[in-house]
């Protein structure tokens, strides 16, 4: 009993710090991603409002990424054991499948002669990616995000086409990316902002005023 408690504790500090590791480094990829989608979405519009939506998705970006740094040091760090190797190769394998899948729909999309899909095609191949990081790490806000990803170009395609399906296509992925990505860095700086309450409280030099 006693060994068995100690391995579903262990694998739960594996899975825990592999969480917020994802969080952090998995934060700076959809960020990247982020940023793509936004800008690849409002130049799709065209003319000066497609121009200004671009711009102002680059900069929100840049701002989320200033951010990230600033409150991600310190925080993430790879975790080691043979519990976290496993969930790492997981992870590794997953992101794998996903960068293939992303290079090999785009071109079946195109080969269809449905150039048009190519953004939703994209699209679609990160939803799974978000389930799957979510049931391994613990996730939760990625499960809607991953279910929106997944679900939501089938939807575009049926009803848009052209440039109003690339716009929104990327539009609606940049949000989610940023907002996800953003989300899970400021968890990271509430587990700073603890961990300095709690060093403060346990300071031993500290007195009382």
């Amino acid at each position: 009993m006693t060994i068995t408690r100690s391995v579903d504790a262990f694998e739960l500090n594996a899975s825990a710090a592999w969480s917020r590791r994802v969080r952090k480094v998995g934060g700076f990829i959809q960020l990247a991603f982020a940023a793509f989608w936004l800008v690849r979405g409002g130049l799709s519009i065209g003319g000066t409002v497609g121009t200004m939506l671009a711009v102002a998705g680059l900069v929100v970006s840049l701002a989320a990424l200033v951010y990230a740094i600033r409150v991600s040091a310190g925080t993430g760090h790879r975790p080691t054991g043979r519990e976290a190797k496993r969930i790492e190769r997981s992870l590794t394998a997953a992101t794998l499948i996903e960068l293939i899948a992303s290079f090999a729909f785009p071109f079946i999309v195109i080969r269809t002669g449905h150039s048009d899909w190519v953004l939703p095609s994209i699209a679609i191949t990160i939803g799974p990616l978000l389930l799957w990081l979510d049931h391994l790490v613990d996730i939760p806000r990625l499960r809607p995000v991953g279910w929106a990803l997944t679900v939501g170009p089938f939807i575009v395609v049926a009803v848009l086409s052209g440039s109003a399906l690339a716009a929104t296509t990327g539009l609606a992925a940049g949000v989610l990316l940023l907002g996800t990505a953003t989300a899970g860095f400021h968890d990271l700086a509430s587990l700073r902002a603890h961990r300095a309450s709690n060093t403060v409280g346990h300071n031993p030099r500290r007195t009382n005023a």
